[in-house]
């Protein structure tokens, strides 16, 4: 007997190949339908998962214009508990198209829970054009590549503002809190309050701070000083903030009766202008400037018309009549207006505020002479 091994004879018929073909084929489409199934059950879990947020991670607060979902963040700190972090939030319109060179308006409302886990666009800025460096902070001077790492995202879109609500180890206190708005400086031009984390100082001083975004330089200051553009649009936005801080502050806990507003720099001199502004009287009641004044000779300009022209002129927009040229300046990319390098007399602005008889209603020094503190 041969006891060499013989490969099995491959006695299969046409049919039974036929009909094994086709089990084999049942068999492969069944499998498909159950690893699609497998999938989408897991993608459906994972869908439902992040619609339903951890409350403790994801607080949610209901303002007057909508619901937002927040974030706590851990500082790690044995002493200051988490914060509760609302970024990104809009305190106004956006002011496009025709509403640019114009005073702010309230936002619009919304349906849905908005996130507001993540900063909004920073206002329009060009952070690596010739900077009038001598009006900078020397932290912002030294750091214009980190400074310039917050300010990628740019749009006219940009009347946001973040708040930073303390927690006393994860149970809220009942009081409302005192609160207070940060406005950033940067001579104007640039600058974003999505720099500064104020949650330490939530934290530490058992305080909800906010931080906001404002028009700069020429889409936040630009002024023919007549009736076709007034300027100090940037000021106004902050006035604007305050008037929405005043409305919604207390569904986070803060008091509304007691609100500070406190800058540095051309911040400090924003702070200064909103003291003798009668717009915005009783929206705020302590002040806090550092580094910065309204009688510095960099914080308001004296000559509108005269920058107003050198920048229509270097877009194309040179008409006689103001109203043509703000209409013009109006239709303009603002990438094509903000990169316009227009630089100013030594220690003084551009584009910054303005005397306008109601924002401003007089020279801030005669102005300062007036107040009684």
């Amino acid at each position: 007997m041969n006891s060499v091994m013989k490969p099995l004879p491959f006695f299969i018929n046409r049919q039974s190949r036929r009909s094994l073909s086709s089990r084999t084929s049942h068999l492969s489409l069944m499998t498909d339908w159950c690893l699609m199934s497998i999938l989408g059950l897991i993608l459906l879990f994972s869908l439902a998962s992040s619609q339903k947020m951890d409350p403790s991670k994801h607080p949610i607060v209901t303002t007057n214009y909508g619901k937002l979902r927040g974030i706590k963040k851990d500082l790690n700190n044995e002493i200051l508990g988490p914060v509760e972090q609302y970024l990104g939030v809009p305190y106004a319109t956006a002011p496009i198209g025709d509403r640019r060179f114009q005073p702010p308006e309230a936002p619009g409302s919304w349906q849905e829970i908005r996130n507001a886990t993540l900063f909004a666009p920073v206002c329009p800025q060009n952070v690596h054009g010739v900077l009038p460096e001598i009006m900078l902070p020397v932290w912002f001077t030294d750091n214009l590549d980190v400074a310039a790492g917050y300010i990628q995202n740019q749009s006219e879109d940009c009347l946001y503002l973040n708040v930073y609500v303390p927690t006393e180890d994860d149970i809220r206190d009942r009081r409302k809190k005192p609160v207070m708005l940060f406005i950033h400086g940067g001579s104007y031009m640039e600058g974003t309050g999505n720099m500064f984390d104020a949650s330490v100082l939530a934290a530490y001083g058992n305080v909800i701070v906010v931080t906001m975004n404002y028009r700069l330089g020429v889409l936040g200051f630009l002024s023919t000083g007549d009736q076709s553009a007034k300027g100090n649009y940037g000021l106004l936005d902050q006035i604007q903030a305050l008037r929405w801080l005043n409305e919604n502050i207390g569904h986070f806990g803060g008091d509304p009766e007691r609100i500070t507003i406190f800058g540095s720099g051309a911040g400090a001199s924003c702070v200064n202008l909103l003291i003798l502004s009668h717009h915005s009287e009783g929206l705020f009641h302590r002040a806090i400037a550092q580094s910065g004044t309204a009688i510095s000779s960099w914080s308001v300009n004296y000559q509108p018309l005269k920058y107003t022209k050198i920048l229509a002129r270097k877009v194309g927009c040179t008409y006689a009549e103001t109203a043509d040229l703000v209409d013009c300046l109006r239709r303009k990319n603002f990438r094509e207006l903000v990169d316009q390098d227009i630089q100013p007399a030594r220690y003084h602005i551009a584009f910054g505020p303005v005397v306008d008889g109601d924002v401003v209603p007089d020279d801030p020094e005669i102005l300062m002479q007036q107040v009684r503190v």
